[in-house]
């Protein structure tokens, strides 16, 4: 395939899309992104403003891909949706694709994009993709369940002009993915940012990465390991846990990495969909029902093109489910400062939040 990526951030759809298929055009506005896809693809032309974009700029490509911002879809966000000008640069992507007629669209967001904002941004990419005579489908795929240890649930959309995208991203129904049973045999990430309203306890990997505070502070998640360690992973292991090779965005400036990784889209889901689309097969249609009238979407859903749509019953975790584990890999950490760790525990005394027996105590125990 030939790719116009817009809102390349980093460069993990590139990546992920890999050497089989080549990159026409790169845009991305944050300059600390251009630096990184400036000595990734150093060859490939890069438009700052998707605003200035224009179809003869990716005339030659058949597949658009975006992840496109979230800030205005986030939970953590303003919620503003398609009011908010961050998350409607997404307008672009079709404004683009009415003028050039690519054969596929994705895109990737946070899962939230369902049900923030009443789930009209979902809707609107929904109406898009219809006005286009594209037929589309939908499904949220958790990055844990393509062998990263980080507990990642996001949304992925295909929208095709000639093919069935069912046939790429629902094809393979999948697999549950084990439940969150938190045992201190095994690591457990935690935001230690948090404590008051949440705590993203994760069993054996870490809650999603953020992209840090608003002026570049780096916040990654911490882990209580078994021997009573509370420890953050390194920059080279956070750009690991995203599915990129240790160093991908060292031509950023070190505090703005984290934002970069953060943002990121997970490498391997990427390299997932790409094989999908290489080797269609036929979804089951018995999995499917009509599509709900309600604000809260399903997890995954099929469009026809023609306004015909359905909820799909398929898992978050692909057949061939390789589950990431903190305990299964070699990574580098650093400690958790006691400031820091003092903090959150203050903070989760004073809630109420439920935490595992013995959690807060061995986090105690370490600032002892």
């Amino acid at each position: 395939m030939l790719l116009a990526s817009l809102f390349s951030g980093c460069g993990g759809f590139e990546a992920g899309f890999g050497e089989r298929n080549k990159v026409v055009l790169l845009n991305e506005v944050a300059s600390s992104a251009r630096d990184v896809l400036l000595r990734r693809f150093a060859d490939v032309p890069l438009i700052e403003d998707i605003r200035n974009v224009q179809p003869g700029d990716i005339a030659a490509a058949d597949t658009l891909v975006a992840g496109f911002p979230c800030q205005d879809i986030s939970i953590v966000g303003g919620q503003r949706g398609l009011a908010g000008t961050r998350s409607a640069l997404v307008e672009h992507v079709f404004r683009l694709a009415a003028a050039t007629r690519p054969s596929h669209i994705v895109l990737e967001n946070v899962q939230s994009i369902r049900f923030v904002h009443g789930g009209r941004v979902l809707l609107y990419l929904m109406h898009a993709a219809e006005r286009l005579g594209y037929s589309w489908a939908y499904r949220t795929l958790d990055s844990r369940a393509f062998g990263l240890p980080q507990r990642r649930r996001r949304f992925y959309f295909i929208a095709s002009r000639d093919s069935d995208p069912g046939d790429v991203l629902l094809s393979d129904g999948g697999a549950p993915l084990p439940s969150n049973t938190l045992e201190q045999s095994l690591p457990i990430g935690f935001y230690w940012t948090e404590g008051r309203t949440g705590h993203g306890l994760t069993a054996d990997a870490i809650p999603p990465l953020k992209t840090g505070s608003s002026i570049g502070i780096p916040s990654p998640p911490a882990v209580l390991f078994p021997d009573g360690g509370v420890k953050v992973p390194t920059i080279e292991t956070a750009e690991r846990f995203q599915g990129f090779p240790e160093g991908w965005t060292e031509a950023a400036p070190p505090r703005l990495r984290w934002g970069l990784v953060g943002n990121a889209v997970s490498v391997p889901v990427v390299r997932w969909i790409s094989d999908q689309m290489d080797a269609p097969a036929p979804w089951n249609r018995e999995l499917s029902s009509p599509m709900p009238d309600r604000a809260m979407w399903p997890l995954a859903a099929w469009g026809d093109g023609r306004g015909k749509r359905l909820a799909v019953n398929v898992h978050e975790a692909p057949s061939s489910l390789e589950l990431g584990r903190i305990s299964h890999g070699h990574y580098s950490w650093a400690d958790l400062s006691d400031r820091a760790l003092s903090g959150f525990v203050k903070r989760a005394r004073e809630s109420r939040l439920r935490y595992p027996e013995g959690f807060l105590e061995s986090l105690e125990a370490r600032l002892r």
